[in-house]
C-alpha cells in the first residue's frame, strides 16, 4: 500500500514513553462515574489524559451512530454536493470511480507518536483501497463535505499526475492542493480549467 493510505491505528511506544494506566485520581477521568466524567470535562477539572481517554471511550460508545451519521452524510454529498459532484465528475474522466463501496466511513482510534503526542485524523486516502471517513472526528455534513472533497483532490492528483506518495516535495504539493482546492466554492473551480488542473501544473 502506497504512504498516502490512511493510517488509524496506535504506534507501539519504547517502555519508557508508554502512557500509564488511566488514574481517575490524576486524571479526573473514571469510566464508571459517566456524569461526573461531564462535569470535570466542563469545569476544567479532568488532564489532557483524561480528556483522550474519554474521547476514546465516548466514540466506541457512539460509533454505530457516529457511522451511520456519516454514511448519510457520505450519500447526501454524492447526490447533491456541487462540489464534489464536480471532483467525482473530474475523477471519472481519468477512468477513475469513487462511491459508497470506495468512500467508507469508520471509527479512527486517536495515534500517538514517539514523542507521545495525541494525533487525529478526519480521513485519508489511499490508492489500494479508496477514501477513508472517520465518523467520529466529522461534527457535521459540512465538515464531512470538506474532508471528502479534500480527500478526492488527493484521489484526482493521483490519477492524473501519477504521484509518487514516497516523495516528500509529491506528497506536499498534493496536500497544499488539497487544502485550497477543496475549500474553494464550485463557480472558483468551475471557472476555468485552470481552476481546477492548473493548480497541478507544477505538482511533477
Amino acid at each position: 500500500m502506497a504512504s498516502g493510505a490512511p493510517d488509524s491505528s496506535s504506534t507501539t511506544l519504547p517502555n519508557s514513553e508508554k502512557p500509564q494506566a488511566n488514574d481517575p485520581s490524576k486524571s479526573g477521568y473514571d469510566p464508571s462515574a459517566k456524569w461526573s466524567n461531564y462535569w470535570n470535562l466542563l469545569t476544567g477539572r479532568m488532564s489532557t489524559s483524561g480528556v483522550e481517554e474519554f474521547r476514546e471511550d465516548e466514540a466506541k460508545r457512539t460509533e454505530v451512530r457516529d457511522c451511520n451519521n456519516c454514511d448519510e452524510w457520505r450519500d447526501w454529498c454524492f447526490k447533491y454536493s456541487p462540489t464534489v459532484i464536480f471532483l467525482k465528475k473530474n475523477i471519472e474522466s481519468l477512468n477513475g470511480d469513487l462511491n459508497a463501496t470506495n468512500v467508507r466511513c469508520r471509527r479512527c482510534p486517536a495515534r500517538r507518536d514517539e514523542e507521545g503526542k495525541i494525533h487525529r485524523q478526519g480521513g485519508g486516502f489511499s490508492p489500494d483501497s479508496g477514501i477513508l471517513i472517520c465518523a467520529n472526528e466529522m461534527r457535521d455534513r459540512k465538515h464531512l463535505e470538506d474532508t471528502l472533497a479534500h480527500e478526492m483532490v488527493h484521489a484526482w492528483d493521483h490519477l492524473r499526475w501519477k504521484v509518487d506518495w514516497a516523495d516528500l516535495r509529491h506528497a506536499a504539493c498534493t496536500e497544499i492542493r488539497a487544502s485550497s482546492l477543496s475549500g474553494e466554492s464550485t463557480p472558483k473551480l468551475r471557472k476555468e480549467e485552470g481552476g481546477f488542473i492548473g493548480h497541478g501544473s507544477t505538482l511533477l
